[in-house]
Parts: structure tokens; C-alpha cells; sequence
């Protein structure tokens, strides 16, 4: 008997909730242990074994494309706009000692300088919905959606005012992202054009390059470290070309149409076969920190 299929958006809810689950468990596993190395280690400052990330922002698109006509109507988008959750895991690599302005016992406390960091996350663009004049006092109104799940590997330099204060931090890194959704939904008010364009965009690389700073919330002077940090982070982020195919699913017809921009005569607003997901993006979160 054939198992009952499931809708390509409900794979990606469940695949968001395993990740909230899999941040629910690292944070209990880093809570358990980091109790356990307290009541271990006794006193003295302790430096950070890693730190776990977690974040939600909003990207602008930096490749941005004209949409929609008449002039008074214009509008900017591209697929690198909308909200960003994120999850990180970073590994210190060169401690650094630095003075301890609230009073430790040795009067310095060690803090990360170099941290390698792993990233991943979901990322939703939407708000591409424009109406095009086709004429005769026809309309034909387009939502577009692209979603990514990100896969990143980069690195963080930092430096501290001192123990219990703000650090700043820069970091640069590459990844790939997973295409998930990827689509635009399209009708006229005529009722003449009503389908779906699924685009097949190559796996695209990303470059990108940040910058962040972070207020310690639970400093411990004794162990000179904190468990929990705020942080605030501006990221750009360049992306590979878009040049892509994509089926045609009419809601008359039982499968798709194999078409490219150039054999779409619906395709009215857009510049040309090209996006890019490339953005600017501003993201606050929490970051744990065992020690």
C-alpha cells in the first residue's frame, strides 16, 4: 500500500522542529556539564570549552530586481530578503588573557580571541508579491517564496574591554545553501494564467563576512567567564548566480510543463534569468557558553 505523501512545506516544519528539538537538547546536555565541571574544578577562572548560538533577524537583499509596472508601482526585491533563524556552534582556538575589570583572584581573566564557528539555520523569503497590468483591464498578481538552510564554516576574532564587559568580534567564512522552497505562484484576474513556477537554481556558495558585539548577562567573577551572552551581529553575505530552469504546474493540468524565462510569456516583471540570495542582514540572540 502506498504511503500518503507529504507536502514539500510540511517536510520543512518538521525539519524546523527537529532543529528547536536539537537546541533543546544541546542546551540541556550544556547545563548538566557545565554544573558538573563547577562542582569539579573548585574555584579559579575558567575559560570557555565552546559556546552554542542561537538567533533570529531580518536580511535585506543586496542583488535586488525591479518588479511590477506601472512606474508608481515599482518595487525592489530578491530572494536574500526575509526573516533568518540561526544556530552556531563555536570551538575556541587561541585563549587570551586580559585584565579583570571587576576583581578576580589573579586580576585577568582568559577570554576567546580566535573561535572556529559551524552554522546553520533556516532562512524564509517572502514579501515578493506584485500585480502586473497585462492590458484590457487584466492584472496578473505574482508571489514569489524562497526558503535556504544554510551550511557554514568560518571564523571569529575577537577582543574584550575586560572581564564581565562588551566584546566585539569579526568573522569571515564560506558554506553552500540548501535550496527548500523555491517558487512563484501566479494567476490573472482573467482567469487565464493560473500556475506555479518550481525553480531548479543550482547549489549556490555563499562568502560572508560579519561583525557582532556581545554583553556578558551571567558573569561569574570567580570563574571570570559568563554562561549566557546577548549579542548583536550585522552579516554580508555574497552568493553564487542564479541561472535556472523551472517546471510550469498549471492547476488544469495533472503534472508539470518543462519551460525556461525565455518560452514564459507571463514572465512580465522580471529583468532577466539571474537572482542572487546575496544580503545584509541584523540578527540579536543568545550565546551559551560551558566553561
Amino acid at each position: 500500500m502506498r504511503r500518503p505523501a507529504v507536502s514539500f512545506t510540511t517536510r520543512h516544519i518538521l525539519r524546523f522542529a527537529a532543529l528547536m528539538v536539537t537546541i533543546a537538547i544541546f542546551a540541556t546536555c550544556g547545563l548538566t556539564l557545565q554544573a558538573f565541571a563547577q562542582d569539579a574544578g573548585g574555584g579559579g577562572e575558567q575559560p570557555t570549552l565552546f559556546s552554542i548560538k542561537t538567533s533570529a533577524g531580518w536580511g535585506m537583499g543586496r542583488s535586488r530586481q525591479l518588479y511590477s509596472a506601472p512606474k508608481s508601482d515599482e518595487m525592489w526585491w530578491s530572494t536574500g530578503q526575509g526573516s533568518k533563524l540561526d544556530l552556531a556552534l563555536d570551538l575556541p582556538l587561541i585563549p587570551v588573557d586580559v585584565v579583570d575589570s571587576l576583581g578576580s583572584n589573579s586580576g585577568t581573566v582568559p577570554v576567546v580571541g580566535l573561535e572556529l564557528e559551524a552554522s546553520t539555520g533556516y532562512h524564509l523569503s517572502s514579501g515578493g508579491s506584485t500585480g502586473d497590468p497585462l492590458g484590457g483591464g487584466v492584472t496578473l498578481s505574482t508571489t514569489r517564496t524562497a526558503s535556504f538552510v544554510p551550511v557554514l564554516l568560518g571564523l571569529n576574532v575577537r577582543t574584550n574591554f575586560g572581564g564581565g564587559l562588551p566584546s566585539v568580534y569579526m568573522g569571515a567564512g564560506g558554506g553552500v545553501y540548501l535550496v527548500g522552497i523555491y517558487e512563484e505562484n501566479v494567476s490573472s484576474s482573467d482567469g487565464a494564467a493560473s500556475f506555479t513556477r518550481k525553480m531548479h537554481p543550482p547549489l549556490p556558495f555563499a562568502l560572508y563576512g560579519s561583525f557582532g558585539i556581545e554583553e556578558p548577562l551571567m558573569y561569574d567573577a570567580d570563574a571570570g567567564n559568563s554562561m549566557l551572552n546577548l549579542f548583536a551581529e550585522f552579516k554580508l553575505t555574497e552568493m553564487s548566480v542564479y541561472v535556472y530552469d523551472y517546471d510550469i504546474y498549471p492547476n488544469s493540468a495533472s503534472g508539470p510543463v518543462l519551460t525556461n524565462p525565455a518560452d514564459d510569456r507571463y514572465l512580465v516583471s522580471q529583468t532577466g534569468p539571474q537572482r542572487s540570495a546575496s544580503n545584509i542582514s541584523f540578527s540579536l540572540g543568545i550565546k551559551y557558553n560551558l566553561y
